[in-house]
Order: C-alpha cells, then sequence, then structure tokens
C-alpha cells in the first residue's frame, strides 16, 4: 500500500474525507515538497546570494502561476499583468511608509487593491477574445505606466520609492515569505485546475458561447479568475518592493515585466498545473546569467528562446516531461498538458461515476 493511500484510508476512518478535486498522492508530495523546502536552508551550506535568489525565485514562480489562471486556464492572453504588479507594490509601499503597517499586511492590502483594479479594467475588456484582448491589455498595461510615472505624489515619479532597510524583513527571512506565497500560489492553481471550477474555465477556454449554452457562468468565472490573479500579482509587487527596498514606475509597470510572465509560463508549458513554476525557475537562471554577462543582449535572447520554445516544444518544459514520461512508459491520459478539458474531467468522472462490477455467478447482466 502506497504512501497516498494510507493517508486516505487514515483520513477516512476518522470520518474525513478529502474533497473530490483533491488527490491524496498531490498532497504528499505538496507536503513534503514544501518541508523539504523550508528546511533546505538549515540543513545545507548555501551562500548569502543563493539563499537571496531563491527568495525571489520563490515570488516569479508565484507571479507565474497567477498569470497561469488566466492566461493558460481561460486562454486570455494578458500583456498587462504588470499594471497589478505594479499597483500592488506600490500600495505596499506607501502602506509602508505613511502608515508603518506591518509588511504582511501591506502585501495583502496592496494585493487587494490590485485585484479589484484588475476587475475595474477587466469586466468590461473580458468581453474580447484572443488577439483583442491582448491588445486591450498592453493599452492598459502603458496607461498605469504612464499615469504611475507623472504621480509624483503617490509613486515618486521617475525617482522612484525608497523603503527603510530595518522596517521590513530581511533578505534572508524572505526566503521563507517567498515560500509561503508559492505554496499558496501552487494550492489555488490546483484548485482551479481540478475542481468544478476549473471544468467551467476550460470550457470556455474551449467556447466561451457553448459554454454559456450549457450554464456556465462565463462573466462570473472569469472575472473570478481575474480577481485572484490580480491580487496573488499584487502580493507579488509587494514581495518585490520589500526584497528591493526601492521601486520606480519604469521597473515595476514596464512591458518588459509583462513579457516576463509570459515567457515563464511559455517556458514552462501554458495550461498545466507547475508548468509556470518550473517556467519561472529556468527564466531567473537564465536572466540572472544574461544580465551579468549581456546586459545590452538579454531581451532579445529572451525572445530567441520564445520563439524557439514555440517552434519545437510548444508544451515546454512540461512537454519535454511528458515525452521522457513515454520513453519510461508512462501514458498519460489525452489533453493533460495540453490544456483540454480532459486533463480536468478525467479525474472528476472516475470519482463520480460508479465502478462498474462484472456479474457474480448465477446473476445475470449487461454489460
Amino acid at each position: 500500500m502506497s504512501v497516498a493511500e494510507r493517508i486516505r484510508e487514515r483520513v477516512g476512518g476518522r470520518g474525513l474525507r478529502l474533497p473530490t478535486w483533491l488527490s491524496a498522492r498531490a498532497l504528499v508530495l505538496f507536503v513534503v515538497g514544501l518541508t523539504a523546502l523550508y528546511a533546505a536552508p538549515l540543513v545545507l551550506s548555501m551562500g548569502d546570494y543563493t539563499h537571496n535568489v531563491m527568495g525571489l525565485t520563490f515570488m516569479f514562480m508565484a507571479a507565474a502561476l497567477a498569470w497561469n489562471w488566466l492566461g493558460g486556464y481561460v486562454g486570455q492572453i494578458s500583456f498587462g499583468h504588470s499594471a497589478m504588479f505594479g499597483v500592488g507594490g506600490f500600495v505596499a509601499a506607501r502602506l509602508a511608509l505613511e502608515l508603518s503597517l506591518p509588511f504582511w499586511a501591506a502585501w495583502c492590502i496592496g494585493g487587494l487593491v490590485a485585484g479589484v483594479y484588475a476587475l475595474l479594467w477587466g469586466h468590461p475588456t473580458l468581453r474580447l477574445r484572443g488577439p483583442y484582448f491582448a491588445i486591450a491589455t498592453i493599452g492598459v498595461g502603458e496607461a498605469t505606466r504612464l499615469v504611475a510615472t507623472y504621480w509624483d505624489e503617490f509613486t515618486g515619479g521617475s525617482s522612484g520609492l525608497s523603503l527603510p532597510i530595518g522596517q521590513g524583513p530581511t533578505k534572508y527571512a524572505l526566503y521563507w515569505y517567498g515560500l509561503y506565497l508559492l505554496a499558496g500560489a501552487v494550492a489555488l492553481s490546483y484548485w482551479l485546475r481540478r475542481s468544478r471550477i476549473g471544468l467551467g474555465l476550460l470550457a470556455i477556454k474551449e467556447d466561451v458561447e457553448a459554454a454559456g449554452d450549457v450554464g456556465v457562468n462565463a462573466t462570473f468565472y472569469q472575472d473570478l479568475v481575474l480577481f485572484l490573479s490580480g491580487t496573488v500579482m499584487g502580493v507579488c509587487g509587494g514581495f518585490y518592493a520589500s526584497y528591493q527596498a526601492f521601486i520606480d514606475p519604469q521597473d515595476m509597470f514596464s512591458f518588459d515585466r509583462s513579457i516576463g510572465f509570459i515567457l515563464m509560463a511559455v517556458i514552462g508549458g501554458i495550461g498545466t498545473i507547475l508548468g509556470p513554476a518550473l517556467g519561472a525557475v529556468v527564466f531567473v537562471m537564465i536572466q540572472e546569467f544574461l544580465l551579468a554577462t549581456y546586459p545590452q543582449l538579454y531581451l532579445g535572447l529572451y525572445g530567441l528562446l520564445l520563439v524557439l520554445v514555440i517552434l519545437f516544444e510548444p508544451l515546454g518544459i512540461s512537454g519535454l516531461l511528458l515525452r521522457l514520461g513515454r520513453r519510461l512508459g508512462r501514458r498519460p491520459a489525452p489533453g493533460v498538458a495540453a490544456g483540454g478539458i480532459a486533463a480536468s474531467s478525467s479525474a472528476a468522472e472516475a470519482q463520480q461515476q460508479p465502478v462498474l462490477e462484472s456479474p457474480r455467478p448465477g446473476q445475470g447482466g449487461a454489460a
């Protein structure tokens, strides 16, 4: 009996039942992975630079997952998520400076403000589909950047804002806060992908009009995902502000920032649960290398990487892992990495449909 089966048996024996969308195996892997990452700096000797970069990587992994909820699950490619990232960062910075709020409270409030801001522009623009929505998000991102640049009283304009170094957590402590943020983003990704809401999102992705015909409230589901995505993105912006201790509109609201979120998802695999997180790891590693060696060329090299991934491996790292699994004899269900409905519905249908039993001797029965 596997560890996952033992956990499910013990939980069931105590009168508790896991939700139908939650796999015991996934729960075990989540807890084990979270525990290992939490204890890694305590038992391994890693330098300060590696420790700090890992904390920043956790934040980017959470941001990539948040973008994927809209771009991967709903199929609405957004080029304006830097707007929520910047709004959350500046709101958190201002709350810390003016009201001396604890950093975690400033992050949460900044995230909520970013989520509400996402709804303000997202509710009308989500009626658009495909390239029209993408173009609209570019306009939102650039308009937000210009407003923030000239709003000196709030953002500091081109001079930016500096946060007192001793007021927030140290970079060493931000490792664990980044891990908490990543854990929450992974849990939300799994829930959105495997629950009934996930089925509705994938139906919207396939055909929004057909989804409405079968009772899926496309407006509510898209607004919900956009609010969650914007909120988590805003919290990531607050984390980034505490990590850098200095932020300015050109960095927080830049188009390069939005392209970075898209690259992370594309490299890892759009529409998958953990693919964008893996893509964020690769993105940060390449970014650290390119900024140190080719600071003037790194954006062009990112573009080349994006073209190569789309041409030769559209599913990114997730596609490579699927190929490796096939060579090892594992055959995944169709649509698992491609973001199709089969990826989410397979587990739900297996739990909802009764198990067919062959008739016992002496009993009749139709197949």
